[in-house]
């Protein structure tokens, strides 16, 4: 297929596996990040280790985007809370056709992103990736990855097959969904409930679900998402809680990114998350008081860390 115009912003673990598939592909990749990342990147390169292959290149990697070119497709793949401060520098590389896609966690992105960039632009996305950097440059894959994308009005588009060609030559497992906000549901309930609960204990996937005493405190955190997601029209059906449990148990001795971040010393997403749902639950006049304790504590241990200022 003809060469694509795309651009990576974020080459951490997400954005150098979605973005290096497509370097790998032949498409024209340009990666975005802060100074300090350019200069290693530029220096040591990239090095995949996937499930099944390997994979070393040298991206085309910047720290802004003065003087690059317009840019058919945009993938987003910083933390959720840079989403503002991002946007607006995009506008240079934007044209009318630009596809913007969020591969980040949380409820509001495509929202931030469309009402400063227009919704004409954007689409949803749930990204599915577990891995990590052993080293600055060498990241180790630890599960398939997948991305579930759609409309936000949940119709049909031609661009959305488009997008369907360029990650089926790029041998990125996708899926096109009629309903993404319920995607986007579906994924916050994993991340906010079994990323919070993994930070606060230190503790991975398989660790959470054998302990039975436990049980009563995710049902009631994921039993509070449900009904925040009802009050904003979306219903999350009983079995997505067992699917989601599933998938836990599967990942096994996985730790969450929340759980990663602070062992890094980084700020982990807790406000585009559980901050997110908490505003949302205001809003409506929802108690969900389980969610606001472990938010609490989870604000506490990042004080410790050092990682926000106390009150």
């Amino acid at each position: 297929m003809n060469k694509v115009k795309i651009l990576v912003y974020g080459a951490g673990a997400i954005g150098a596996y979605f973005g290096g598939k497509l370097v790998q592909a032949g498409h024209e990749v340009i990666f975005i990040d802060k100074p300090n990342r350019v200069e290693s990147l530029q220096a040591k390169g990239l090095k995949l280790r996937l499930l099944d292959q390997e994979y070393d290149f040298t991206p085309n990697i910047h720290a802004d985007l003065d003087g690059l070119p317009v840019q058919d497709l945009v993938l987003i793949a910083v933390k959720a809370f840079h989403t503002y401060e991002i946007a607006m520098n995009l506008l240079p590389v934007l044209t009318p056709s630009t596809l913007i896609v969020s591969l980040q966690n949380g409820l509001d992105n495509e929202k931030i992103l469309a009402d400063l960039l227009g919704s004409n632009l954007v689409i949803g996305c749930v990204p599915s990736f577990s891995g990590f950097f052993s080293e600055q440059n060498t990241l180790l894959q630890q599960a398939p990855a997948h991305l579930t994308y759609g409309e936000m009005d949940h119709q049909p588009s031609r661009r959305l097959e488009w997008l369907s060609q360029i990650l089926s030559h790029a041998g990125i497992e996708h899926k096109i969904s009629n309903n993404i906000t319920l995607e986007i549901w579906k994924s916050f309930l994993w991340n906010n409930s079994f990323n919070l609960i993994s930070a606060l204990t230190r503790t991975d996937m398989s660790q959470i679900l054998a302990c039975d005493t436990l049980r009563p405190t995710l049902d009631q955190m994921i039993l509070e998402v449900q009904r925040v997601a009802l009050a904003e029209g979306v219903e999350i059906p009983e079995e997505t809680v067992e699917d989601l449990r599933h998938k836990a148990l599967r990942l096994g001795q996985v730790k969450s990114n929340m759980l990663k971040d602070l062992e890094a010393g980084q700020l982990p997403e807790l406000d585009p998350l559980a901050g997110t749902l908490l505003r949302k639950a205001q809003q409506y006049g929802i108690s969900i008081p389980v969610n606001q304790t472990v938010f609490n504590l989870m604000q506490l241990t990042m004080m410790n860390y050092g990682l926000i200022e106390g009150a």
